[in-house]
């Protein structure tokens, strides 16, 4: 451990609290990420959010130009404070910017739909980082999140409803495709030391009360 910062706040975060971080960093991943499109419902997007905290998800995309996401701490019980939120409603084009954004990281676009052929999730092709896009409850994706799509994903539906709740749709692909890169050397798709030791700096600034004082006070 390097950071100097994260080691002055270590002495206050108890034992048990810093096994449970240890056991969620080791579990973490950015081989996948999701994308949240204009999600109409504040609390379906905080649903998201719990699902992939719960399943080592890191990186959750929010596009944000027509509905903006509003925190919702009933429904996510506070796991946006452990995710890495990229957040795009101040530029002219967000959807773009979250595209090229995805592209410079070296992601892979599926894009979540019911009516366009594609792979079901436990057969989408994890080789590359892949980011899942959710759109929003009524339309589903934009139009130039499908053109930008390397592949489709689906859920067969075999009732009367076309689709499912996006938390729910999510949650059950994020766990198949989950399920199959952890089958993968873990050095594919565990984060580095070095982010490990950053994302821990972050959850510790957030749990020692006063954290920026105590910095502070010792010329941190």
């Amino acid at each position: 451990m390097q950071n100097p910062r994260l080691r002055a706040l270590l002495p206050y975060i108890s034992e048990e609290r810093l096994t449970k971080f240890d056991d969620a960093l080791q579990q973490r991943t950015r081989r996948l990420c999701m994308v949240l499109e204009n999600v109409y419902q504040s609390r379906n997007a905080s649903a998201v959010m719990r699902s992939c905290d719960g399943m080592g998800v890191q990186n959750v995309h929010l596009i944000e130009d027509i509905n903006p996401w509003v925190y919702n701490r009933g429904v996510s019980k506070g796991t946006p404070s452990w995710l890495t939120l990229h957040r795009y409603k101040d530029t002219e084009d967000p959807t773009e910017a979250c595209i090229q954004a995805l592209r410079s990281s070296g992601y892979k676009i599926a894009v979540t739909s019911p009516h366009v052929n594609g792979y079901e999730a436990h057969s989408l092709p994890i080789d590359q980082p892949v980011a899942v896009v959710m759109g929003t409850e009524f339309k589903g994706a934009s139009e130039r999140m499908l053109e930008a799509a390397d592949y489709h994903v689906f859920i067969p539906m075999l009732g009367m409803a076309e689709s499912l709740n996006i938390s729910v749709a999510a949650g059950m692909i994020v766990h198949r495709i989950m399920e199959n890169i952890r089958t993968r050397p873990r050095k594919e798709w565990q984060l580095t030391e070095l982010e490990k030791e950053e994302l821990l700096l972050d959850w510790a600034l957030k749990s020692v009360k006063k954290s920026d004082a105590i910095l502070k006070h010792l010329g941190l």
